[in-house]
């Protein structure tokens, strides 16, 4: 297993949250060279276009992502959040927290919650109430963070477990249901796409992927699984690893031997990890560095 020291300094040079985590396993036979694919584009990763020359693009969107409704008891002064979110390493749990301030400028914890966890395809719809009462309810200047590691394993502020992968500014005068996004701790809005390339006379299967808006040096270990983005599955193929450069783009391409058959037309999606392949799996298991951060649905 390799060691995530370096990807962690960096972000934190980077980045005033830090962070460094990805997923990933399962090997296959590959080889690599570097391409230049078009550019990426921006938006959420559900679809794919197949084009006249038998590529499939793939856009890849930001993860996690989705919803979550707060709601205060004037009673109890409790707080309650109903999460319906996707894109969470399947299993993990993350501490939660409403704080002072806003996304952009965080501020101390106000209103602590338990964890709360994925299941087995990296989905969280839940219903948690908050382990303090809130005496003046939901206010405007607050924000809802979803944190890296669990209530458990959270270091302090500025560490690489206390990374927020998932915020939204609350403001109950607009509305009580919040729509989720990451935070640019991996780097400046990560933007990013692969394109499935078949030869089936060679009996390969092409992968470039082109990413931007990384933190400069990180490395973030990619796959083909099955299932797709809201449903995560299994790894199908192992592709190899993005290294962004120091303005934060990375480039590969994997060729795959011995693929008997063209993509589907669905039940595939491609990810993009927060961690390298050494660091994303420990003795079998997913590790904090799993945390998918793009990933895009394979459809033609």
């Amino acid at each position: 297993m390799g060691t995530c020291a370096g990807l962690k300094a960096q972000i934190f040079v980077a980045t005033a949250f830090l962070a460094a985590v990805a997923t990933g396993c399962g090997s296959n036979s590959t080889s690599s060279s570097t391409t230049s694919p078009t550019a990426s584009p921006t938006g959420q990763a559900t679809t794919a276009a197949a084009s006249g020359s038998g590529q499939i693009i793939v856009p890849l969107g930001n993860e996690p992502s989705g919803t979550v409704n707060l709601s205060w008891d004037p009673g109890t002064k409790l707080v309650t959040a109903k999460l319906q979110m996707s894109g969470f390493t399947p299993g993990s749990s993350h501490a939660m927290h409403i704080h002072d301030g806003s996304c952009a400028k965080q501020g101390e914890v106000l209103i602590p919650f338990g964890n709360v966890t994925a299941d087995d395809k990296g989905v969280i719809n839940t219903a948690v109430q908050s382990t303090q009462p809130a005496d003046k309810g939901l206010t405007a200047g607050t924000l809802l963070n979803i944190h890296l590691a669990s209530v458990e394993d959270m270091g302090d502020p500025g560490s690489p477990s206390y990374m927020p992968i998932s915020c939204a500014d609350v403001d109950p005068a607009m509305s009580s249901t919040l729509q989720m996004a990451p935070l640019p701790q991996f780097g400046d809005h990560p933007q990013s796409q692969a394109i499935l390339q078949y030869d089936p006379a060679a009996k390969t299967l092409t992968v470039p992927v082109r990413t931007t808006g990384l933190v400069p040096g990180s490395a973030h270990a990619v796959h083909i699984h099955l299932g797709s983005c809201s449903s995560q599955g299994p790894v199908k193929y192992h592709l190899n690893d993005l290294v962004a450069s120091k303005d934060g783009v990375a480039e590969s391409t994997t060729i795959i031997d011995n693929v008997t058959e063209a993509p589907p037309a669905s039940g595939w999606y491609v990810n993009v990890h927060l961690g390298s392949h050494d660091e994303i799996e420990k003795d079998g298991k997913p590790t904090m560095f799993f945390a998918p951060i793009l990933c895009g649905n394979i459809t033609s």
